[in-house]
């Protein structure tokens, strides 16, 4: 009786090899013929049936590569690792994902190791060079960079990484002689088109980065972050039509990238009050898709433009769209129509009670009727939930004042400041509390953070400079001086904090980065 169990048992598991096998070679397939979210789900399921097979991980790995998935790939690869620790592939990919994603000492241990099994591995040489980059160490980046190319001297990645050597070291025309000649050998690729368009940038030259972004963004599709950076340098180069226009083809070619419309509206409200124009408002309006109808809207509305934003709104809000409805609420308070945006609050907290555009509306009439602990509350769970929204911490911080905690209400923009350091609007709504409770000296150091926290803002260096006219200093003055004249001269797009720092061929080469490197001093000094 025994053996026959045995026997049965041993069937079994023959079946689930099996099984697995056959999903690993139909995860195969798909991913040959491009089906990756198919292939995914294959993969997996052979993953199930046995988790000890480093192949199976391998290829998972290779899914997501392909689905510029870099995260689930590092960890993919890092599963096969666990199960074979010698793997060329293996350890490849995890010095170069763990580079690009952030995982720094993996990224290292995993290029020592691969130098260990192949000495002369330049794409291991590369790793270790960029992350020495990152520590500071030119010394050590440049020995990677020197060996890389001794052995190939035309190497792209060792041609880039020791043109960025140089522009960190501040010989820009050295930099820039390195990639053009690579760029007439090799002949022009992503990365030694980005590296050129970082030296451009660091020598302030506009005209050359505008040569280069078509070339980017013909092959770059995916990552929109070049097309902010293209339109925000159209912007500051003083060519607003010209912006405006790859805004529209930006919206056509990603209507529903949210990162994009998000930027967008950063970019609008720094440099451009009207970027579409009434037909365009009209299209979009009625043919746009609803992710870009509702992003606009929140710009429009935003800027106190209500009845574009109403407008927008129309065909998502008939369609019962929770979000466009919950906007639709705000924009008629703004309007006036306080009865009419109350109901519709009311309405969209009885389905979602956590709706924030709803929960805004009814805090500021919770407010407007003396009710400010019920207006406190709501406006807590705007802030609780939603954190990137300014008006939140403007709700909270009303209410608070209004209860007659001027500490509180302190409390809450400082907390809104800190995580929002980039945000003029709510600076401008603290400075109204702080001139309230005369207090002009945070005044000045509040528009000095938002400037230091963007250091490329024209507009954000302008209006520290005029809090500092009125209520700084010598010394303030001197601050504005030099922090203005760097704006004027940057083209690059201030990150959100918290924003994925690029490492490897694709990084920015700072202002900052050069600053430390050749010991001056800093913005933040």
């Amino acid at each position: 009786m025994v053996g026959a169990a045995l026997l049965l048992a041993l069937a079994g598991c023959d079946d689930a090899l099996q099984t697995a096998a056959d999903d690993a070679s139909v995860a195969e397939a798909r991913l040959a013929a491009g089906n990756l979210n198919e292939a995914r789900e294959s993969i997996r399921r052979a993953i199930a049936a046995r988790d000890d097979v480093a192949g199976y991980y391998v290829l998972l790995g290779r899914i997501e590569l392909r689905a510029q998935r870099p995260a689930s790939a590092f960890n993919a690869y890092s599963m096969a690792l666990d199960l074979q620790a010698d793997n060329a592939e293996v350890l490849q990919n995890i010095a170069e994902l763990g580079l690009q994603t952030g995982r720094i000492r993996e990224a290292g241990e995993a290029a020592d190791r691969m130098l260990l099994l192949a000495p002369g591995s330049t794409r291991a040489m590369l790793v270790k060079g960029f992350i020495a980059i990152d520590n500071g160490q030119l010394d050590e980046a440049r020995r990677m960079a020197t060996e890389i190319l001794a052995s190939n001297g035309n190497d792209e990645g060792g041609v880039i990484l020791s043109a960025r050597i140089h522009a960190l070291q501040g010989d820009i025309a050295k930099a820039n002689a390195e990639i053009d000649r690579a760029v007439s050998v090799i002949g022009e690729t992503d990365a030694l088109n980005v590296t050129l368009l970082e030296i451009y940038r660091v020598k302030g030259d506009a005209q050359g980065m505008r040569r280069l972004f078509p070339l980017i963004l013909k092959s770059m599709t995916d990552d929109s972050s070049y097309q902010i950076d293209f339109i925000n340098l159209l912007y500051k180069s003083g060519d607003v039509a010209a912006a405006r226009a790859e805004a529209v083809k930006a919206i056509e070619a990603k209507p529903n990238d949210t990162s994009l419309l998000r930027s967008l509206g950063d970019l609008w409200m720094e440099y451009d009050r009207r970027p579409l124009s009434t037909a365009q408002l009209q299209h979009l309006g009625e043919s746009g898709t609803r992710t870009s109808q509702i992003s606009l809207a929140r710009f429009y509305l935003g800027i106190g433009a209500h009845d574009t934003a109403q407008r927008l709104l129309m065909r998502p809000y008939s369609s019962g769209v929770a979000e466009a409805q919950g906007l639709m609420a705000r924009t008629w308070l703004a309007r006036g129509d306080a009865k009419r945006a109350e109901a519709l609050a009311a309405r969209l907290l009885q389905l979602d009670p956590r709706n924030e555009d709803g929960l805004l509306v009814r805090s500021a009439r919770h407010l407007a009727s003396g009710r400010t602990d019920r207006a406190i509350e709501d406006a807590n769970v705007v802030v609780s939930d939603s954190p990137e929204e300014y008006l939140g911490y403007v709700a909270l911080a009303d209410a608070y004042r209004a209860k007659g905690s001027s500490i509180r209400a302190r409390q809450t923009f400082e907390r809104g400041m800190d995580a929002l350091p980039q945000s003029r609007m709510l600076a401008d709504a603290y400075r109204d509390f702080l001139l309230a409770e005369g207090d002009t000296a945070r005044v000045v150091s509040l528009y000095q953070d938002l400037a230091m926290a963007k250091p490329s803002s024209v507009p954000a260096w302008a209006v520290f400079s005029r809090m500092c006219a009125e209520f700084g200093d010598a010394l303030c003055a001197a601050k504005v001086s030099s922090g203005l004249a760097r704006a004027k001269s940057s083209f690059a797009v201030d990150d959100r904090p918290g924003t994925p720092h690029r490492r490897g061929l694709f990084a920015r080469i700072t202002p900052e980065q050069i600053c430390a490197t050749t010991g001056g001093i800093c913005t933040g000094s």
